[in-house]
């Protein structure tokens, strides 16, 4: 099993396990003789949450990956064909797809046993944002062995310097790749370019959608902002309501304790005259004894 075999293994390996398995993988290609492997694997750096989880979604949900992959050439025809409303319509769809591919990381993740939490997942839909944007970003994605998540930046190619864990060639784009135009190693430039009248054209086309996507947003934002002053209003006269029946209800306790003190005090006075009475009619019987004795 070479480097990048190895590599690929403890990359989708649980995120709290990565060390160890590394140290134990490298120790047992030293015991095997294979000395550089070996200084190799100690070397790998252990990847961050975002970019374990973009790994284990590339070897769990690699179909899905692809699928988010596969609409950069939908919308490069949309973009080829200055369509604005298969543009608009695959835009709203890519954000769609990316924020439900990622959060089938933590699916993934909870498959595997370790779990990373929701703070990490806007890194992996960035992730696969770039990958989108650029052929040699979606390689690495597709290599399982991030380390780092990625960035998408304007016009320029993807930063891959040392975001990929083992051998990584990145894919020949634009006239390096197809002239065979390269750095005096063979290697392809990965020299930023500036933007050619085509691309021109296809940004111009994605601007047009962006700003009929704003103006449908704003137009949304005043009804929304309308329905919520004519709620606002009813609120504040159903608050009032509440208040003065409040006011109403604690006058009527108050009434209803004096009414109840009321009776208890005429409770003690009928009693108090019960008391009076049976004692005035003893005295009564014991006079009228004496009298007719």
């Amino acid at each position: 099993m070479d480097l990048t075999e190895r590599a690929g293994a403890l990359y989708v390996l649980p995120l709290d396990r990565f060390t160890a398995a590394r140290n134990a993988a490298a120790k047992e290609a030293a015991k095997d003789g294979e000395k550089d492997l070996a200084a190799a694997l100690r070397a790998l750096p252990k990847p961050s949450s975002a970019a374990w989880l973009v790994n284990v979604l590339v070897d769990r949900r690699r179909g899905e990956v692809e699928q988010v992959l596969e609409l950069a050439a939908s919308l490069e025809e949309a973009q080829a064909s200055l369509d604005r409303a298969q543009l608009h319509a695959l835009g709203q769809q890519r954000q769609r797809l990316l924020a439900a591919v990622a959060r089938q990381a933590l699916d993934a993740a909870a498959e595997v046993g370790h779990d990373v939490g929701p703070a990490a997942l806007p890194d992996v839909e960035q992730t696969l944002r770039a990958a989108l944007a650029d052929p040699a970003a979606a390689a690495a994605v597709l290599t399982g062995r991030l380390v780092r998540p990625l960035q998408a930046s304007g016009w320029d190619p993807v930063d891959l310097d040392g975001a990929v864990a083992g051998p990584f060639t990145a894919p020949a784009s634009g006239p390096a790749g197809a002239g065979g135009t390269g750095d005096d190693d063979g290697k392809p430039h990965t020299t930023p370019r500036r933007p050619s009248a085509r691309q021109r054209e296809k940004a111009e086309a994605g601007l047009a959608a962006a700003r009929e996507a704003l103006t449908d947003a704003r137009a949304r934002l005043a009804t929304a902002a309308e329905a919520t002053e004519r709620i606002r209003v009813r609120r504040e006269g159903l608050s009032a309501s509440i208040e003065d029946l409040e006011e109403r209800l604690g006058a009527l306790r108050r009434e209803l304790a004096d009414a109840d003190e009321q009776v208890s005090a005429l409770a003690r006075e009928t009693e108090a005259a019960t008391r009076s009475m049976e004692e005035a009619e003893a005295a009564e019987e014991t006079a009228r004894t004496l009298l007719d004795g």
